[in-house]
């Protein structure tokens, strides 16, 4: 290509005082959404402009020699190991098995309406059923929104539209290639509804649900052909969240397991395979992450002190604002149907604020006020008010947590796990995944970490078996 001619304009970027001024600027904004520390790269890149902006023969010199230096760096290598991941969750199927088909979607709430119109953006046909026009209009709305944002031009926003329709009588349940529930998260409600639909649907068609924390098994029970269903779960928001779990009982027909596989390739989403347990994989761990923080919340702890310590971890969103974007009454849905199963105690403190409509986000208060969307944070306390080991009962919640998924084999190896809670969670990514990232901190200093919080804080923070497996 031709080389780029700047304008008057542009070429007045490369004066070395306005350079100076501009990269100021950038890199203040830099700031707002990486770490120098986490994330070099950029900066450096600032920083090869800001010196040498005006010499290009200058600036290639030294961009190579600090190119070197950021490719061995540890942020590189794991960055790497990341894209290996998300390499290893697009082997589970193959998309071209899935590229035409009918889908139909049972549920249009917020999950069931944006997983309707993610199928529709790929092509599917969908249909979206509920109990009544006004539950699913929403949804219609959502999906317009995110059509006219991804697709742009009238002509393929149109055609996206024309692609999902509202269907009252449940009639898409017969032709659907797939068949997908999202109601409520009630284990009577979902298995009642899969035994009044399995005659009428497809001999070939995967029947999926959506659930978020109920075991399969429990789900199936009352099927006439148990092994066919499969859990296919999303995470919020649809449309940004790549990974999809695609989640088993011990009964459940390895040829099914593959197919939803395939269906979540054909929709551009990770699938990972996830043996059925409360919670499953992600939710499971992220719900002690989440629970962790409520109670330091409650111990007096500043939400914004939480967060920061959170990001300066790596998280791109710290525990608190996250709960209020998953919506709080999501939050302790989940955490209650997993004490149910595995007696864990959930904090009254989150009961109270579900009761007193404080939901997060979606009612414009939770932990934080929001207006717009926005939190209104208020300014942090001084850094030196948090807690001492703050950030280590965040972290080793979440490190524990992942030892105990793996030690029972909720997922195929540590690989997957890492990819699971980096894709599905948004764990820290410049640190590989969180047993990458245990594996490089060490078995004995994660075990005395555990140890001293266990002391401190109750026995949430016993160290699991694993790690002591790995230790001896």
């Amino acid at each position: 290509p031709r080389a780029h001619n700047p304008g008057r304009i542009q070429a007045l970027a490369n004066l070395p005082l306005v350079r100076s001024l501009l990269a100021w600027y950038m890199r203040r904004e830099l700031h707002k959404r990486v770490s120098s520390e986490h994330y070099p790269a950029p900066y450096a890149l600032l920083e090869m402009w800001q010196r040498h902006g005006a010499d290009r023969a200058a600036m290639l010199r030294a961009e190579a020699a600090t190119v070197a230096g950021l490719i061995v760096s540890p942020s590189s290598r794991n960055l790497v190991r990341v894209f290996l991941l998300q390499d290893k969750l697009k082997s589970h199927g193959n998309s071209a098995d899935y590229q035409d088909g009918h889908v139909h979607v049972i549920g249009a709430g917020v999950m069931g309406g944006d997983i309707a119109a993610w199928c529709a953006l790929r092509g599917y046909s969908v249909t979206l059923q509920d109990r009544e026009p006004r539950f699913i209009a929403p949804a219609l709305q959502r999906a317009h929104k995110l059509f006219k944002k991804q697709l742009r031009t009238p002509v393929r926003i149109n055609a996206a539209m024309d692609r999902l329709t509202p269907d009252l009588e449940g009639r898409g349940v017969e032709k659907a290639h797939v068949v997908i529930e999202a109601i409520i998260e009630n284990l009577e409600a979902k298995a009642g509804l899969f035994r009044d639909i399995e005659a009428r649907l497809r001999t070939d068609a995967i029947l999926a649900t959506n659930t978020s924390s109920i075991p399969l098994a429990d789900i199936s029970a009352g099927l006439q052909q148990p092994q066919r269903l499969v859990g296919i779960h999303f995470f919020n928001p649809v449309a940004r969240m790549q990974l999809v779990e695609i989640v088993y009982a011990p009964h459940t027909g390895p040829e099914w397991i593959t197919r939803a596989a395939c269906f979540c390739r054909g929709i551009d989403r990770l699938p990972l395979p996830v043996r059925s347990s409360p919670g499953f994989l992600v939710n499971r761990v992220l719900t002690a992450y989440l629970m962790e923080t409520v109670l330091l919340i409650g111990e007096g702890v500043a939400a914004v002190l939480i967060d920061e310590e959170a990001e300066a971890f790596g998280m791109p969103m710290g525990p608190v604002e996250l709960a209020d974007s998953v919506g709080l009454d999501i939050c302790l849905s989940v955490a209650e149907n997993m004490a149910s199963f595995t007696g864990g105690a959930v904090p009254q403190g989150l009961r109270d604020m579900v009761s007193a409509g404080r939901l997060g986000r979606k009612s414009g208060r939770g932990f934080y006020e929001y207006r717009h969307g926005r939190a209104r944070k208020p300014s942090p306390p001084a850094r030196g008010q948090a807690p001492a080991d703050l950030q280590q009962r965040l972290v080793l919640r979440i490190l524990n947590e992942c030892a105990a998924c793996l030690r029972e084999q909720l997922v195929e190896d540590r690989d997957s796990l890492d990819a699971g809670l980096v894709y599905g969670t948004g764990f820290a990514p410049f640190r590989g995944g969180p047993m990458h990232y245990a594996a490089t901190r060490g078995t004995q200093d994660i075990l005395a970490g555990l140890r001293r919080l266990q002391t401190a804080h109750g026995d949430r923070f016993a160290p699991d078996p694993l790690w002591q497996e790995h230790h001896d």
